[in-house]
């Protein structure tokens, strides 16, 4: 039980910090499978429930806050999560274009995973809708990152998924890192 408790939480935290990619978790849950004896079923619920739960603080963000407020927060204070306000504008016009195909779609991919949150909270899109077309595309993605990391743990003899985890977390930061110093001074070249 312990180990569908923290692939939940992981999941959550992973869905609810944007720089933060839900693939990083893979080695995690592979990890997981291998110390606490999980099971695909349980681990793709605990994993789409962490997903889905980690949606709801950037839904709300969007529909309390507004499309205003958050712009401004992400050019001063929340520049270091590396969105940009024309990340909202493409995420908005995308969504105000496809609606709850985007909702589920946009926990697809990359990048539009916890961005696709805050259009839906700015347009208001209804909670109950927006939670079932979150759940849609959840438990899609959790599925695929769950069996990734069920082969993870059984296909690599010798190699702890751990030790690929902590090197996936390595490289993620290293990129961020990247990304964040592109942006200041692409900012700094603008002033």
């Amino acid at each position: 039980m312990e180990g569908y408790a923290y692939l939940l939480g992981i999941m959550a935290v992973a869905n609810l910090i944007p720089p933060l990619p839900a693939e990083a978790t893979i080695p995690f849950a592979a990890a997981l499978f291998d110390d606490h004896g999980l099971r695909v079923p349980g681990a793709i619920g605990a994993a789409a429930l962490g997903l889905v739960l980690g949606t709801l603080p950037l839904y709300y963000l969007g529909r309390l806050a507004g499309e205003t407020r958050v712009k401004r927060f992400l050019v001063g204070r929340g520049r270091w999560l590396l969105i940009e306000p024309a990340d909202i504008d493409r995420s908005g016009r995308w969504f105000r274009r496809y609606g709850g195909v985007l909702v589920v779609a946009g926990r697809l991919i990359p990048g539009m995973r916890s961005m696709i949150s805050l259009p839906a909270g700015f347009h208001r899109m209804p909670f109950g809708r927006f939670l079932v077309f979150t759940v849609i595309g959840s438990t899609l993605w959790a599925t695929a990152l769950v069996l990734v990391g069920h082969w993870l743990a059984h296909a690599w003899l010798g190699v702890t998924s751990l030790r690929v985890g902590l090197a996936l977390l390595c490289i993620a930061v290293v990129l961020y890192l990247v990304r964040l110093v592109r942006l200041l001074n692409a900012r700094a070249d603008q002033s």
